[in-house]
Formats: structure tokens, sequence, C-alpha cells
């Protein structure tokens, strides 16, 4: 006889919700904060073309080979490198294929620029974007501020409500914050000359989102 577990599916974030005799109230907090940059995820487009499909595949294969022996002394970690796709471009008695993939991966401070200008002059290489990142343990920090910040303010305004229709208790009765928390698209860039300092970019940003309901009584 074989046996099994069930695992139940993970929720969104939901206090319990208590029962009230006294006026609801359902608020919206927004709460947002930024954290110092440790590094970028950087994200490029590699496509190679030819007459037929192993041509396009071939070309590709030796840029990706340019890209790593380019990126190596640069990324963090590993870079990844999802499996190739092809397709036909143009009319039948001209089609070329081409031959797509992408490659990501991180980079420190000190390289962000140099990677840049590396994979602007690259063919058949696109930089699709820079995403600044946090350190781990600042962005947890940083989020367990905004979610205190997000309660106190809600927690002020129920009050202020409160005294408003002449209650004089304020009872949270529950919080969701499903799919609250996010971080901004990556910055879409272009490599140029006089280079970029990773000093201008955008800071890791996070908001935080919460809906909560009070009794009023």
């Amino acid at each position: 006889m074989s046996a099994c577990i069930l695992i139940p599916s993970p929720r969104p974030l939901r206090a319990e919700t208590w029962s009230c005799s006294g006026t609801r109230l359902k608020l919206s907090v927004q709460e947002r904060g930024r954290s110092a940059v440790e590094r970028f995820r950087f994200s490029l487009a590699v496509s190679g073309e030819g007459a037929d499909e192993a041509k396009a595949l071939q070309q590709l294969n030796r840029r990706l080979d340019s890209v790593r022996r380019e990126l190596k002394p640069l990324v963090q970690g590993q870079l990844v490198v999802p499996a190739p796709h092809t397709h036909k471009r143009g009319r039948a008695s001209e089609q070329r294929y081409m031959a797509n993939t992408g490659v990501s991966g991180h980079v420190g401070l000190g390289t962000y620029n140099r990677l840049i200008q590396a994979v602007g002059g690259m063919p058949g290489v696109r930089l699709q974007g820079m995403e600044s990142v946090a350190a781990p343990e600042k962005e947890a920090a940083l989020r367990q501020r905004l979610m205190t910040d997000a309660l106190n303010q809600g927690q002020a305004d129920a009050e202020t409500t409160a005294r408003a229709i002449g209650a004089s208790e304020v009872r949270l009765l529950s919080i969701d914050r499903a799919g609250a928390m996010g971080r901004p698209r990556p910055l879409r860039m272009e490599a140029v000359s006089q280079g970029f300092d990773p000093e201008e970019a955008p800071e890791p940003t996070i908001t935080l989102r919460l809906q909560l309901e009070y009794c009023l009584s």
C-alpha cells in the first residue's frame, strides 16, 4: 500500500477575519522605499543568421563563444543561457533563418560600465536591460520597515476616522498583501562612448501595498 502526503498550496498573507459589531473600515495603504545597489542583473539578446537553420545556429554559437569570453572576467557567478529557438525571415525567394537566445547574469559596480561597453560593440548582441539589485539582508530589512510603516499609517488613518464618527475602539480585522511587493522593470539602455556611471543607475525600489480592514466601535 502506498501513502501520499498532501502539501497545501501557498496562500497570500491574510490575517484571520473577526466579527465586527461596529463600523467596518477598509483602507488601501502604500509604502515605497529604496535600498543601496550591491550589483546589477543584465540581460542580453544574442542572434545568428544563415541561409539555413544549421548555418544560423553555427553563427549563433560563434557569437555566444565570443560573449562568454568577453564576459567571463566581468561577471559574478554563472551565466544563464537558455536553449535557442529558430525561425524563418523574409520572402520565399530571399528567405533567411534566424537563431536566437538570451544571456543573463550579474555584474558588480566596478565592472558595470565595462560590460555595457563590451557588449555594445559585438555583432548580433543587444543589451536588453540592467536591473539594480540590493544585498539580500538590506532588501529584507527594507521590506520589514515598509510593512511596519504601512501598518502604522493604516492604524493612524483608522483612528482618525474613528474620532470623526465618534467611535472609541479601533481593531484590525484583516491584512491582505497578495502580490503586493515588486521591483520596477529593468532599465533599458544603449551603450555609448562616454560610458555609464553605476552611481547614476536607479536604486532598487520596493513598493508595498496593503489592503487593511478595521472595526470601529
